[in-house]
């Protein structure tokens, strides 16, 4: 029986090695959710692999389902742009590191990946005031993910009134993200 192939972009949350030469994968999808997969022999100098599977990168990710766990098959680099501002990425790998914390099992959740990865994108593209577009979309995520009582912005975007807004209830705004994480218990 042949295998099915899901292919989906994604982006690395963490590795760890896995037996002589693989590796376990924590990948948050667009189409499978938060997965964890295995990819054989990655840490092998003939890999082909291993050159595009680096923590926190964005790619297209090919996935086969075995008996225990998923596979990881291909991968291609999607990101013409990547994030070089040093304090961007250490805030695009919190907001990874937080997904990893409050999604447990695997979901499709295309909205949340899409605010993701439309910070991603932000991130990349601009340089804007990092700190108030990394509460806004840790205030989409956990409305996203039901944890925030009172609806506050559009779904997407990170235009200059939604900054502006931000700037001006700052306070308030982390109090709700403070509330909510403490919610979660997580």
């Amino acid at each position: 029986m042949p295998y099915h192939i899901y292919t989906t972009p994604g982006f690395i949350v963490r590795s760890k090695p896995y037996g002589e030469s693989g590796k376990f994968f924590l990948v948050f999808t667009r189409e499978l959710g938060m997965v964890g997969a295995t990819a054989q022999g990655i840490r092998l100098s003939k890999s082909k692999l291993r050159y595009h599977v680096s923590d926190f990168s964005y790619n297209l990710f090919s996935f086969v389902r075995g008996k225990e766990m998923w596979r990881m098959t291909g991968v291609n680099d999607i990101d013409q742009e990547k994030i070089k501002d040093h304090q961007n990425k250490k805030t695009f790998i919190n907001i990874l590191l937080l997904l990893a914390r409050l999604l447990s099992g695997e979901e499709k959740n295309e909205i949340l990946f899409n605010i993701v990865e439309r910070f991603y994108i932000e991130l990349c593209s601009r340089n804007r005031d990092t700190e108030i577009m990394e509460y806004i979309t840790v205030f989409r995520i956990l409305d996203c993910l039901g944890y925030i009582k009172e609806k506050r912005f559009a779904i997407e975007g990170y235009s200059d009134e939604i900054i502006e807004e931000v700037k001006n209830n700052k306070k308030v705004i982390l109090e709700e993200i403070n509330d909510a994480l403490r919610e979660s218990q997580l």
